[in-house]
């Protein structure tokens, strides 16, 4: 049998029922006698959240100080929180952590001010908005990619994830705010890596006490909010003062206006949602690509399969927005390493109310832990789920599949509103890169790293060549 033939051949999907818990004592681990799990939570999240699904099932209580919070592991627990009773529960205190960077932008706000940001922000994310921009996408990853000439010629390795950070980075500010980083960038990705190491290591402080003291580490971070901060600023007060006229993000989020007010954004608002498209909108997309091309190098099986699809569909010419339809393979790669290595890989969220999860009462004021790694790679839902298969995806394999069995944008009335334009993005990347160089991973093979997004401990490094065509 072919190879082809066996990577095309039915994947069986597992059906999960949920299994009432009513009467039945939940068991789970004992943690330390005063503080609880905190301390192996803040220490190794990921391994400690997979170690106690694998040891308790699918509805875990974590003793944390004197209150007690739930883990939950399955997917109709998910659908509950994030759609049936969605209105019960609210961001944990821990996102807080972010609005330093991000203020009240849309990843963090709720209730009636998210739901008036939605309502302005989502024309800017409809498909012919994002088709417009695939022009920019291309340009940026055209120009950059031709920089990797010269890896290739000199045979040294680069450092993959800061590289494909730059690209994702060039893309953010020319699609959404028409204009580059030129001086700033690094800078930028300087400030950027202080930002998401602290916040990720504030996530679990009960108090904001320490965060108050004037250590070198807090000042470190005070001066990266300020420095991207006075970028957002710039940037805003440029356009105000232009008479460029744009059909950038930006211009669209500055010309929006309340359908029942015809109020604009405020200031501040406005700062706030700019941060947030500036911070959110190339970071997680950076470290989905990075895993993406670290994943095809691995497996060149999948690749050629990539490559095929994007020489017969392109034929030398550059990826256009109407190319989307045909890349079904590389849209599949895509899923599958957004399976694996979910950039946000798990949330919390707070019970407003009493509730009732699969038969355990949980009380107002509850937190429940919720992990799109744990689900997308749960042994009972994914046969074989460790293994790269991004025919997973296709019609006849996803039937029967909840949706809140993969969840790599959110799910419910909060799911991602730039998730097309997302995609758009990392598949122009892998089609414009692997169709001119293979690439060589040089780096050990990457562990997790304990952070707010998904991103290895250590920088993938690699090596450019010049593809080899078979």
């Amino acid at each position: 049998m072919s190879e082809s033939k066996v990577l095309a051949d039915p994947m069986p999907v597992a059906v999960l029922k949920e299994k009432s818990l009513k009467g039945a004592p939940l068991k789970g681990p004992k943690g330390h006698p005063i503080l609880g799990v905190l301390p192996m939570l803040r220490d190794d999240t990921l391994n400690f959240l997979k170690q106690v699904s694998r040891d308790y099932g699918d509805l875990v209580p974590l003793r944390i100080l004197m209150s007690t919070a739930y883990l939950l592991n399955h997917p109709a627990h998910v659908e509950h929180v994030l759609q049936k009773n969605h209105r019960n529960y609210k961001k944990s205190p821990m996102v807080g952590k972010l609005r330093p960077v991000m203020g009240d932008g849309l990843l963090i706000s709720e209730g009636e001010l998210w739901t008036r940001q939605r309502k302005l922000i989502q024309p800017s994310f409809l498909k012919e908005r994002v088709d417009a921009l695939g022009q920019r996408m291309v340009d940026v990853i055209d120009k950059h990619t031709k920089l990797w000439d010269e890896c290739a010629a000199s045979g040294k390795p680069f450092n993959l994830s800061w590289d494909v950070s730059a690209i994702t980075l060039e893309i953010a500010f020319q699609t959404m705010f028409d204009t580059g980083l030129g001086a700033d960038a690094q800078g930028f990705k300087d400030a950027m890596a202080i930002a998401h190491d602290v916040t990720a290591e504030r996530v679990w402080n009960l108090t904001s006490l320490s965060e108050k003291f004037p250590t070198k580490r807090n000042r470190e971070y005070n001066e990266a909010i300020a420095y991207l901060q006075g970028i957002c600023t710039r940037i805003i007060n440029e356009r105000r003062a232009s008479t460029h006229r744009s059909d950038d993000l930006l211009s669209i989020l500055m010309e929006a206006r309340d359908a029942d007010t015809n109020e604009a954004m405020s200031e501040q608002q406005l700062r706030d949602e700019v941060m947030t498209l500036m911070v959110a909108g190339h970071d997680t997309t950076a470290t989905m690509v990075g895993w993406a091309i670290y994943m095809l190098a691995q497996h060149p099986t999948h690749l050629e399969r990539m490559r095929d699809e994007v020489d017969a569909l392109m034929a030398g010419r550059l990826p256009q927005a109407s190319d989307m339809k045909g890349l079904d393979y590389t849209k599949r790669i895509l899923q599958e390493v957004a399976r694996l290595r979910p950039s946000i890989w798990w949330f919390a969220r707070v019970a407003i109310n009493d509730d009732n999860i699969a038969g355990q009462p949980i009380k107002a004021g509850t937190t429940v832990f919720i992990s799109q790694y744990l689900i997308q790679t749960h042994p009972q839902i994914w046969d074989d789920p460790e293994k790269f298969d991004p025919d997973r995806f296709l019609p006849e394999n996803t039937a029967g599949r909840s949706k809140f069995a993969y969840f790599p944008f959110g799910a419910g009335p909060r799911v991602c509103i730039g998730s097309g334009f997302a995609m758009m993005e990392m598949a122009f990347v892998l089609a414009m890169i692997f169709r001119r160089y293979d690439v060589e991973i040089t780096s050990d093979e990457p562990v997790f790293g304990n952070l707010v997004t998904l991103r290895p401990h250590e920088d993938i490094w690699a090596r450019a060549k010049p593809r080899l065509r078979h």
